[in-house]
């Protein structure tokens, strides 16, 4: 009895780590998160021109990265494809189905980011961060 108790344990463990290390906020959540992210998403409505990301630190010491295509891409939306964590983290990100805003953006949580951040499409286009101040 007491093994499988310990296998168990195991088990649990095992699974925990296997979880993902990001997740993608749903935009009505994003008043939840902070007023500093909030003001930054209307923002990127207002100046609709900005292209890239901006990383904001949430609850808990997290990250939460907000990439945007700009205007001229405001027919596309955003996905995530994946998170690569290496000495340097990689967004990677895909086409997904019309959007129906100014400047199309998404928000991306990220439990830590140790070293450089690259943030880039499936193509291997990079995002730079934008030089955002309040």
């Amino acid at each position: 009895m007491r093994f499988r108790w310990v296998w168990l344990f195991v088990i649990m463990l095992l699974l925990a780590g296997c979880q993902p290390s990001y997740w993608v906020l749903e935009k009505d959540w994003i008043g939840e998160g902070s007023l500093e992210l909030e003001l930054y998403a209307n923002d990127l409505q207002t100046h609709d021109d900005v292209k890239g990301y901006q990383v904001f630190t949430i609850l808990e010491g997290r990250k939460m990265v907000i990439v945007s295509l700009g205007s001229s891409e405001k027919e596309k939306k955003l996905e995530v494809s994946g998170v690569k964590y290496s000495p340097k983290e990689t967004i990677k990100r895909k086409p997904a189905p019309k959007a129906n805003e100014k400047n199309p953006y998404i928000l991306i949580g990220l439990d830590k980011i140790e070293g450089d951040l690259i943030v880039q499409d499936e193509l291997g286009d990079r995002f730079e961060e934008t030089d955002y101040q309040q």
